[in-house]
């Protein structure tokens, strides 16, 4: 497919036609009629010189006589086609012979078309036409195929194919290459403050700063959004990272011009070798791709080389190959809700019993995969906002489906990522599940952490504050691991505060995690806020929590997760402590 894009378009240059024929007056008489129709024209007086011919010059068709000496047409043709540039070009087979074994053979071969001798040229003048009017118009949907519309560079299809061609290839692998993974910082701010004209525009430009920056045969494809790819044949890692830093200071050198305004942009830039040695081939791509958000997550604006000892970048990949995962764990509907009861510690803490909803997703053996597992690759690729709304979805229709007198014991607790915060159609979706199953808004609290609600501070608000009208609660979830963490809570208009587990554990042994759930208890019982511990995971903890006065508890020492399918409707009892 290479040959695709490699070799020359002669949609507005005259064709190029190669003529192969023994007889030295039907070659006369075809080059006249191809140069009377403005074509160029090379000949060969054999099959086997038609075939050096066209290892040298790139014909735009082919006109073969079916019978000569040394290697006949269809001979000759069949070898043609072996050679890439070749393999889609149109073959016009001249024959004497119309039977149809020998019509077949040669279309067998590889043959587009053909005439017969005597040869009719009106017949020949429009299959000519004809046959290089269809391969410009396989040409152009070809350069759609594998060009972005946008910058007019490869796109991604095309360069993982011409990837996959090196890395198939045993000469080309045996030499030191490079691969790149470009993502643009600071793009999102001219697409946000001068919309997505303004955002095109940049792009084409940075495309065309990248290309003249480049070698003219590095490859520089467009892999989507802001996002760019960089093949780099016959360049050992040194070299590579020159390049790679030459790229990054072009980029953070330019600058984009808008209306009345000036942006700077900058590139973080993942750099990986393919050697045959240093990692697996067919992981190239994704190794680059985990050095680039590496050099991102360093400061941005800054060039990555993978190595395999890297362990942030080995932790990088693993979370990549989870995107896979997820994606069709969600398409194939192989995420699965469990609940884990939270119980009052004392008679005034309200209802008994509630729970949460946890998630988790079968994989393709059949096995039961925790949330811990993929929740940080989901994070970080921005899909947990579809795991969010398949759980509501899931979890209301659950709690729809349970009988009347359930009700008044039961609250159903079911997470937000910091990504949903953000989902302006989030609140919409909300309510529309809670009317589409009929289910009451105080019987469910949404719990949302302490980090992603400060990070999302203004959409977190306005969220509690409309769902909290209409009768939902909410629970701030893992509160203490925030640096400001007691100076926002007054501010949150919360139901529950889960004390984070980290301090919880040890609780009994350790004088400072029990100071610090202590404060933290008091200072929502100050708020008006019911209080959690989480990770209460044996019966001294569960102790040393109620003898705090914290209202709720949560853990194994409780309760295990478990199946919807053994939902218990009247709640667990508190185990006693010896």
């Amino acid at each position: 497919m290479s040959a695709v894009l490699q070799s020359r378009d002669n949609g507005a240059d005259s064709p190029l036609i190669l003529i192969a024929d023994d007889d030295k007056a039907t070659r006369v008489l075809l080059r006249r009629v191809m140069e009377r129709e403005g074509y160029k024209v090379v000949a060969a007086e054999t099959g086997a010189e038609a075939v050096r011919l066209c290892e040298s010059v790139s014909a735009d068709l082919i006109l073969l006589d079916y019978i000569m000496p040394e290697l006949d047409g269809v001979d000759a043709c069949a070898r043609i086609r072996t050679l890439e540039r070749y393999k889609a070009t149109p073959v016009l087979m001249i024959t004497s012979l119309d039977d149809d074994a020998s019509i077949h053979r040669a279309l067998v071969c590889g043959a587009s078309d053909y005439v017969t001798k005597p040869i009719l040229l009106p017949v020949l003048r429009q299959r000519v036409r004809h046959l290089l009017a269809s391969r410009r118009a396989e040409r152009f949907m070809m350069h759609l195929a594998y060009h972005d519309s946008l910058t007019a560079l490869p796109n991604r299809e095309y360069f993982h194919q011409r990837l996959s061609e090196v890395l198939a290839d045993p000469e080309i692998r045996a030499g030191r290459h490079a691969v790149m993974y470009i993502d643009l910082d600071q793009f999102k701010i001219v697409n946000d403050t001068c919309g997505h004209s303004a955002g095109d525009q940049l792009l084409r430009q940075l495309a065309h700063l990248l290309q003249t920056t480049l070698r003219q045969d590095d490859l520089v494809a467009r892999l989507g959004g802001d996002e760019f790819g960089v093949l780099l044949l016959d360049c050992d890692m040194d070299r590579a990272c020159q390049v790679a830093e030459k790229l990054r200071e072009a980029v953070a050198g330019f600058r984009f011009f808008w209306e009345s305004r000036i942006f700077t942009v900058g590139a973080s830039i993942g750099v990986v070798p393919i050697d045959g040695d240093s990692i697996p081939l067919a992981n190239v791509l994704s190794a680059a791709d985990a050095a680039c958000y590496a050099a991102k997550d360093s400061g941005r604006n800054q060039v990555q080389v993978y190595r395999p000892e890297n362990e942030e970048l080995r932790r990088r990949r693993t979370e990549m190959s989870w995107v896979n995962r997820i994606t069709r764990a969600l398409d194939d509907g192989r995420f699965r809700l469990r609940y884990q009861p939270i119980v009052a510690l004392s008679s005034c803490a309200g209802p008994p019993v509630h729970f949460e909803m946890l998630v988790s997703m079968v994989d393709e053996n059949g096995l039961i995969i925790g949330p811990d597992a993929f929740i940080p690759a989901a994070e970080r690729y921005n899909l947990m906002p579809s795991i969010d709304r398949w759980v509501i979805d899931s979890a209301l229709r659950f709690v729809g489906n349970l009988p009347a007198d359930a009700h008044p014991l039961q609250t159903c607790c079911i997470n937000l990522s910091g990504s949903s915060l953000t989902d302006e159609q989030l609140l919409p979706y909300i309510q529309g599940k809670l009317v589409e199953y009929g289910v009451s808004p105080r019987l469910v609290c949404f719990e949302i952490t302490e980090t992603a609600t400060i990070a999302n501070m203004n959409r977190a608000l306005r969220l509690i504050s409309e769902l909290r009208a209409r009768g939902c609660r909410f629970a701030l979830d893992d509160f203490g691991t925030g640096l400001s963490s007691f100076a926002y809570l007054k501010h949150l208009p919360v139901d529950f505060l889960k004390i984070d587990g980290t301090f919880v554990k040890n609780i009994a042994r350790d004088p400072v995690n029990l100071a610090i759930v202590k404060a933290t208890n008091e200072i929502g019982h100050a708020l008006g806020i019911k209080t959690i511990a989480e990770y209460v995971e044996d019966a001294e903890t569960l102790e040393a929590v109620r003898n705090l006065g914290v209202d709720y508890g949560q853990g194994f020492g409780i309760a295990r997760p478990q199946p919807l399918e053994t939902f218990q409707l009247h709640g667990y009892p508190v185990k006693e402590t010896a």
